[in-house]
Formats: structure tokens, C-alpha cells, sequence
């Protein structure tokens, strides 16, 4: 009888063991044990630390080789820094919007290259150069503490409105008034939209394109991208608004965000 119950203890210590030891890897394996969790913080910090050891200055810097000297320096001192770059596109309701416009598209070329290194914003103002300065309309534009302004000054605005000559003080009135609270801000110059066979307005782009050559300041001349303005096929880049007002098309906006992306980053 004793053999008996020594047996039976016995059997029932080996079904005991074996259930703990089941218990026991189906708890290490589980997701929620501590061993678990202790393994994947290791791992979270592992990666963590090797996403810092692989920032690479020279790597980022490499997509500016376009960009103006001066904001190349500032954007190294900030990468070195690990701060952020600020771009500000400034303009008439010809640079679009969020839905259709240069911003959503520069946005995303700049992420996928530069990351949360450089960012860009949009103002849009509704009035002429002449508005703006007298608006003091530029303090929004200094708010934002950019680093670099691509500035479309409105010139389909002042079209028949504002002489060319006022335009072009005006645009010295925002540069040095911005300037002066920000000395280190680049600022780029580019037209609107080209428009077909228009008169005056090509030739108000070219007197930017000399001010900005004489006064040393960037100019982007993103017409090069578009069909000729004496080709009707540019007709096809653009959209008539209400009145007399144009804007330019899914396919306008499209060479347009393009040539300045590729500004923007040199591949």
C-alpha cells in the first residue's frame, strides 16, 4: 500500500514539473513578460542610438549644392546643431495652395530627402508690392523667423497697376526691412506663371531678373521649365479665373514645384 501511494506522489510530481516548465516558456515567449519587454527596450535603444551615429553632415549637405552660398552655411551650422532649416514661400494666390499649389509638393520633396531638417511654409498676400510695404505686411513674413524666402513678389498684381520701378523699391523696402531684424535670411526671386504673348508682364519679369542680377540676390527662373510664352501650348499650364486673373493648372504647378524642387535638391 505504501509502494502504492509513493507511486502515485511520484507521478504526480513529474506532471507538476512538467506543466511548471510549460508555464514557464510560454511565459518567457509571451509579449507582455518582463523578459520580453526588457529585450525590446534594449533593442529600441540600440536602434535609437545607431539612428544618431549614422546622421551624417555631409550627407544632408549634399542635396544644397544648388542652394544660394549664404544658406548653405546656415543650414550647416544648423544641421551641426541638429536644428531645423525654415523655408518661406512668400506670394500672390499664383504660388496656389495646400490643395493645388507649390507648397504640398515642396513639402514632401524636402521630407523624403532632408527629414525633419528642413521645413517649408507658405504666406499669400492678396494685394501689390506698393500694399505690402505700406501694410508693413512683411512683419508676418519676419514672424516666421526664416532662414530662407522664396519670394514671388506679386507682379501679376502690380501688372498695369504698379510701375515696374516702384515695384522694384518696394521689393528693396521688404528685403532690407527683413534684413535688418534677420541679417542671416536668404532671400530667392521668381515670377509668377508665364503667361502666351502677353507684353508687359514679360518684360516687368525681365527687369526683376536684372535688379535681382545687379543686387547679387538669387533669382529663380523657373519659366525655362514651361513651353515659351509665345507658344500657345503654355495655354495649356495656366487657368482663367474670374475677371482678368490666371493661375496655373495641375500640369503648371507641376513643372513649376518640379524646378524648384530640383533646386531645392541636388540629387
Amino acid at each position: 500500500m505504501k509502494a502504492a501511494i509513493l507511486s502515485i506522489l511520484s507521478i504526480v510530481l513529474v506532471v507538476v514539473l512538467i506543466i511548471g516548465n510549460i508555464h514557464w516558456n510560454i511565459r518567457g515567449d509571451s509579449p507582455l513578460s518582463p523578459i520580453h519587454d526588457t529585450h525590446d527596450s534594449t533593442v529600441s535603444q540600440e536602434k535609437s542610438s545607431n539612428s544618431e551615429s549614422y546622421f551624417s553632415l555631409d550627407y544632408y549637405m549634399g542635396f544644397a549644392k544648388s542652394w544660394p552660398e549664404q544658406a548653405q552655411q546656415v543650414l550647416e551650422a544648423k544641421l551641426s546643431d541638429k536644428k531645423v532649416f525654415h523655408i518661406l514661400l512668400v506670394g500672390s494666390d499664383a504660388i496656389g495652395d495646400e490643395k493645388l499649389g507649390l507648397l504640398t509638393p515642396l513639402k514632401e520633396a524636402l521630407a523624403s530627402k532632408y527629414n525633419e531638417y528642413v521645413t517649408i511654409e507658405r504666406i499669400v498676400y492678396d494685394g501689390t508690392t506698393s500694399d505690402y510695404v505700406s501694410d508693413e505686411a512683411y512683419e508676418a513674413l519676419i514672424d516666421k523667423k526664416p532662414d530662407m524666402v522664396i519670394f514671388e513678389p506679386f507682379l501679376l498684381h502690380d501688372n498695369n497697376v504698379v510701375n515696374i520701378s516702384t515695384t522694384l523699391t518696394n521689393i528693396n523696402e521688404v528685403i532690407k526691412e527683413t534684413k535688418e531684424s534677420l541679417p542671416d535670411v536668404t532671400f530667392v526671386l521668381m515670377p509668377a506663371h508665364p503667361l502666351y504673348d502677353a507684353s508687359l508682364y514679360p518684360m516687368q519679369v525681365s527687369d526683376l531678373e536684372k535688379y535681382a542680377e545687379a543686387e547679387e540676390i538669387p533669382y529663380w527662373n523657373h519659366w525655362e521649365a514651361w513651353p515659351d510664352r509665345k507658344d500657345k501650348k503654355v495655354e495649356d499650364y495656366y487657368k482663367e479665373l474670374d475677371g482678368d486673373k490666371t493661375i496655373a493648372n495641375e500640369q503648371g504647378f507641376e513643372v513649376w514645384s518640379e524646378y524648384l524642387a530640383d533646386k531645392l535638391i541636388s540629387e
